[in-house]
């Protein structure tokens, strides 16, 4: 059996977990398919989350995509401007092979009052 083949355990560490941290506790990272990601139970306040504002938070960002291509020997950069409620849509092309080109950059864009 190659090294390659083996099962890779990656040891547990300890995180602030951005957006939604609790000042007070660390969130656990995990790993699921090559991907770390932490699992979070409450939002910054102590508050249990909500479906319907969570939903409508990311319906009301905006993300800019940059894609570099290659053109006939020319680099270009693509600035895409989604909607959160087109994004799903728009991997979608682009992991079908609709779009073509290189992920560079991905950026989320919030309204400039949420409160």
């Amino acid at each position: 059996m190659k090294d390659d083949d083996k099962i890779k355990h990656f040891v547990p560490r300890k995180s602030r977990t951005g957006f939604f941290s609790n000042k007070n506790k660390f969130a656990k990272i995990k790993n699921y398919l090559g991907f770390e990601y932490v699992k979070l139970k409450k939002d910054v306040n102590g508050i249990s989350f909500n479906k319907r504002s969570l939903e409508d938070f990311a319906e009301e960002l905006k993300y800019s995509i940059s894609l570099m291509r290659e053109i006939k020997g020319e680099v270009f950069l693509y600035e895409y401007f989604i909607t959160g409620d087109k994004l799903k849509d728009f991997l979608d092309a682009y992991i079908n092979g609709k779009l073509d080109g290189k992920i560079i950059q991905i950026e989320k864009h919030m309204q400039d009052s949420l409160a």
